[in-house]
């Protein structure tokens, strides 16, 4: 993400993250936001990196999860 830190980051500071997030306000349009729920691990005590099955930006299966999450939370 371009960060020199892992804590302090709940909201992701990518400028497309926040785009994404505005047009599915303005549209009405559910959003599976997995980037919320990663960056708030820190607050977890959870070092985002430790999901990571390639250390730079590919989530291992635990990290996948959490995408899976996201999407399902969108299905009461």
């Amino acid at each position: 993400m371009g960060l020199d830190r892992e804590r302090d980051i709940d909201d992701d500071p990518r400028g497309y993250v926040k785009g994404l997030r505005e047009f599915a306000a303005r549209r009405g349009v559910a959003l599976a936001d997995a980037s919320r729920r990663w960056g708030r691990l820190w607050r977890q005590g959870i070092p985002y990196t430790t999901l990571l099955g390639n250390a730079i930006n590919h989530p291992d299966a635990r990290g996948m999860e959490m995408f899976a999450d996201a999407l399902l939370a969108l299905f009461p």
